[in-house]
């Protein structure tokens, strides 16, 4: 994954960039769904895996059986998402994974 290369490309096709629009409109309004329904969903969802389609949201073991359900409850949504809720709340921290000298 990291060696894949990555490509970009401007688009000048007004029905692409409509249906990304849409896309991208469908997303914003399951993410601010999911924002306002934070408190419904934890902290059973701590550790697990969420989908989030049509403003509704399952909790699954794996990202294979939340995706499934997205689509068979909602096929249609195009601004579905599945997402890992991380175990435990409170800070995280950070830090580089490889020696570093110290600069004298």
């Amino acid at each position: 994954m990291l060696g894949d290369r990555l490509i970009l490309e401007e688009v000048n096709d007004s029905a692409e960039a409509a249906r990304c629009r849409a896309h991208l409109e469908a997303f914003r309004l399951n993410s601010q769904w999911l924002e306002s329904h934070w408190p419904d969903l934890l902290p059973q969802a701590r550790g697990k895996h969420l989908g989030v389609a049509g403003q509704e949201a399952f909790i699954a073991d794996s990202p294979e059986e939340a995706w499934a359900w997205v689509e068979e409850k909602h096929p249609e949504d195009i601004g579905s998402f599945v997402r890992y809720v991380i175990p435990e709340k409170g800070p995280r921290f950070y830090a580089r994974r490889w020696h570093v000298d110290a600069v004298r």
